[in-house]
C-alpha cells in the first residue's frame, strides 16, 4: 500500500476512508478505492450503497455534469434530459414556477430527472412520479434515495379508464417507450438524428437506429390521474407533467372536472397528431389557463411540442423559478476525483497519481485487492491477432484522437464526456470497422462502454471469441 498517498486521500474532508492499490501489467499503474464521506458527499455514498447491495438492478450510475450524479439506463438519453430539465430549464418556463412546498405530478417520470430536478429545486416539494416500465421506476426510487427526495413512485401508466394495457418498450431508446408506439417511431428517431450537423443516411446510421429501437412488450397496471388524486389524497396540484409519447389525449381523458379544479400550472409534451396541438391548446383555454407552447430546435422535424399552462389565482407565493444550485460541496464522483487528484499534486508535488479512482461504500480485503491486481495483469497479457488489451486500447485513442483531436487519453476518459453524440457514434464504428475488421462493437456498446478502456475491453472479448471460434473449428 502507497502510504504517503493513503495518507493524503484519507485527509480529504470528503473521504471517510481510502487505499491506494498497483495495477497494470507491471503494477506501476495505481487505482485508488475511496469512502465517500456520508455528510460532505452524501450523494456518492448513497449511491455506492445502491451499488454494492445489488439495488441497482440492470442500472448504471452517470454523471451528466459535476453536479449531478443519477441512476439511468442509457448514457445518451440521461445526457439528453440532463440539458433539456438541468440545462435548458424546459419545464419552468413561458410563467411556470415551482412554489414552497409544492405539490408536484410527473406523468411518464422515466428514470426521474425531472422529478429529481424539482426536488433539488425545491426541497419542500412533494411529487408523486408515475411511470409504467419497471426498470425506469425502480431508477426513480434509486434516485429519490440517491438525492434524499420526498418522492413516491407509482409503476403504473396513466389513461383513460383503470386497466391493464399492452407497452412498447425500447431498451435502448426508453424516453419514446409508450402505449401507441408504432413503427413511424424510427422515422422521428432518424427525423432527430439528421438534425445534427454532419449527419449522413447510410447503413450505420442504419444500424444505429435499428439499435436503439429494439422492442420488448410489456403488459403494464393503468390508473387514471383521477385515481392518483384521490388515492395519494392529494388537494391541490402545483404543477402537473406529463410526457408519455403520443398517449397525452388519454391522459388528459382521465381527468373529471374536480380534478382539472386543482391543477394550478400544467406542462404537456404533445405530438401534433391530426390537429392535436390545437385541441389541446383549446382544451387549456376553455379551462381559463394561460397558454403558450414551443418546440426546441432538435424536434423541429418531429412534431413534438411542450405546452405550457397555468392560472395565476391558484398559483402560490415564494416562486422557485431556475435551475437548482448544487445540494452537496461533492456531489458527483467527478467532482470528488478531481479535487482528489488537485489535492495530491498540492500535498506531494511530483508523487504518481492515480490512474482511476473507485468510489465504494467499504474498502476491498487485501485478498480481493491482490484478485483484481492479478486479473488486470492477465486481461493485458499478448494476444493475437488483436494483440495485447493495451494495444488495442491504443490503437482505439487513436480513433479517438481522430475524431475528438488532443493528445494523451487516461484510461477513463469517456467518448461522451469528450463530446461524442449519436452521429459521433456512427463516425466511431466506421473508423472500428476499418481498424479492426466489420462488426467488432456492437452499437449498443459505444453506450454502454464509453469509457475508452471499457470499449477497448469490449473490442478484445469480440477479437478473443473469434480467434477461440477458429482455432475450435
Amino acid at each position: 500500500m502507497n502510504r504517503a498517498l493513503t495518507s493524503c486521500l484519507r485527509d480529504h474532508a470528503a473521504v471517510e476512508d481510502a487505499v491506494v492499490a498497483s495495477s497494470g501489467p507491471d503494477s506501476s499503474a495505481l487505482v485508488a478505492y475511496i469512502v465517500p464521506d456520508a455528510h460532505r458527499a452524501g450523494e456518492i455514498r448513497r449511491a455506492c450503497a445502491l451499488e454494492a447491495d445489488g439495488r441497482l438492478e440492470g442500472l448504471s450510475l452517470h454523471e451528466p455534469s459535476a453536479e449531478l450524479l443519477v441512476a439511468q439506463r442509457n448514457r445518451t438519453e440521461t445526457d439528453f434530459l440532463y440539458r433539456e430539465i438541468f440545462l435548458d430549464n424546459a419545464y419552468l418556463r413561458h410563467g411556470i414556477e415551482l412554489p414552497e412546498q409544492a405539490c408536484i405530478i410527473d406523468v411518464g417520470a422515466n428514470i426521474g430527472m425531472f422529478s429529481t430536478f424539482a426536488a433539488k429545486a425545491c426541497p419542500t416539494a412533494r411529487i408523486v412520479a408515475i411511470e409504467p416500465i419497471a426498470e425506469l421506476s425502480r431508477a426513480v426510487r434509486a434516485n429519490a434515495e440517491i438525492h434524499g427526495a420526498n418522492i413516491t413512485v407509482l409503476n403504473c401508466a396513466i389513461g383513460s379508464e383503470a386497466g391493464r394495457t399492452e407497452f412498447t418498450f425500447y431498451p435502448n431508446n426508453t424516453v419514446m417507450s409508450g402505449r401507441f408506439a408504432d413503427v413511424e417511431d424510427r422515422d422521428v428517431l432518424r427525423a432527430y438524428l439528421l438534425t445534427g450537423d454532419g449527419a449522413q443516411e447510410g447503413r450505420l446510421l442504419d444500424d444505429l437506429v435499428a439499435d436503439r429501437m429494439a422492442i420488448e412488450r410489456r403488459s403494464c397496471e393503468v390508473m387514471t390521474l383521477r385515481q392518483v388524486v384521490e388515492i395519494q389524497r392529494i388537494g391541490e396540484i402545483d404543477l402537473l407533467k406529463i410526457d408519455v409519447e403520443k398517449a397525452e389525449m388519454d391522459v388528459l381523458s382521465g381527468m373529471d372536472e374536480a380534478t382539472w379544479a386543482k391543477v394550478a400550472q400544467i406542462v404537456i409534451e404533445v405530438h401534433d397528431i391530426g390537429g392535436r396541438l390545437g385541441e389541446v391548446l383549446k382544451m387549456l383555454d376553455d379551462r381559463g389557463f394561460v397558454v403558450a407552447h414551443d418546440c426546441d430546435a432538435r424536434m423541429v422535424k418531429t412534431g413534438c411540442y411542450t405546452v405550457y399552462g397555468h392560472r395565476a389565482q391558484k398559483r402560490r407565493a415564494g416562486a422557485r423559478t431556475g435551475a437548482p444550485a448544487p445540494a452537496e460541496r461533492w456531489p458527483s464522483r467527478r467532482k470528488l476525483a478531481d479535487d482528489l487528484r488537485a489535492a495530491i499534486a498540492g500535498q506531494l508535488p511530483g508523487h504518481p497519481v492515480p490512474e482511476r479512482f473507485i468510489f465504494v461504500s467499504a474498502l476491498p480485503t487485501e485478498a480481493s485487492l491482490r484478485e483484481l491486481s492479478a486479473l488486470s495483469r492477465a486481461e493485458h497479457a499478448p494476444r493475437a491477432p488483436g494483440g495485447s488489451r493495451s494495444e488495442i486500447e491504443s490503437r482505439l485513442a487513436g480513433i479517438w484522437r481522430e475524431l475528438f483531436g488532443g493528445g494523451v487519453l487516461r484510461p477513463d476518459a469517456d467518448f461522451f464526456e469528450l463530446g461524442g453524440n449519436s452521429l459521433t457514434a456512427v463516425r466511431l464504428l466506421s473508423r472500428i470497422e476499418d481498424s479492426f475488421g466489420a462488426d467488432v462493437l456492437a452499437p449498443d456498446d459505444i453506450f454502454t462502454a464509453s469509457r475508452l478502456d471499457d470499449m477497448a475491453a469490449a473490442i478484445d472479448a469480440t477479437l478473443a471469441a473469434r480467434q477461440a471460434a477458429g482455432g475450435a473449428a
